[in-house]
């Protein structure tokens, strides 16, 4: 389960505990913002909230299976979006959300951010260090996690394949 592509070079990308733990972290961050959908009234926050909600469940599953790589740029980049979101709506009055503003102390936005803060740097020491994160390896992460691309696969396109017959 928390193997990566044959490709891709061993790094603190793969390390499985840390994997673990952050995928843990990002599912209680997407826990607090599907909660947070209910009691949403203002248009914009249930679309972050949902954006939130699924972009960490996404950047969790992807940790979980052969793309880390890819779950640390998908969950940490959700993340540090998430926090940018609140400090702007807690230092700014948005229209029709003026409630949110000057509010710093909401409990789960809080815990949200103390999540959301952990994960960024477990993210950002896991894609650095000896096999830092390049294009290609979220490329071969992408066709690792979506069968219909990995080239071994029949009917994925490959040009040594013939067409699957039907």
């Amino acid at each position: 389960m928390l193997d990566s592509p044959a490709s891709t070079p061993r790094g603190r990308a793969e390390h499985g505990g840390a994997r673990v733990v952050a995928a843990v972290l990002l599912l209680a961050d997407a826990g607090i913002h599907a909660y947070e959908v209910l009691a949403a009234d203002v248009p914009f926050l249930i679309g972050g909230f949902l954006a939130t909600a699924v972009g960490t469940t996404v950047g969790a599953l992807l940790l979980l299976t052969r793309g880390p790589r890819l779950g640390w740029v998908v969950g940490g980049l959700t993340a540090l979006l998430t926090t940018i979101g609140y400090i702007v709506t807690r230092a700014t009055p948005v229209p029709t959300d003026e409630d949110d503003y000057g509010n710093w102390l909401e409990p789960l936005g809080v815990c949200s951010l103390v999540i959301q803060g952990i994960v960024v740097v477990m993210a950002a020491v896991a894609l650095s260090g000896p096999a830092p994160l390049r294009p290609g390896h979220l490329v071969q992460e992408v066709k690792s996690v979506t069968p219909g691309l990995r080239p071994d696969d029949p009917g994925s396109g490959s040009p040594n394949e013939p067409p699957p017959s039907p």
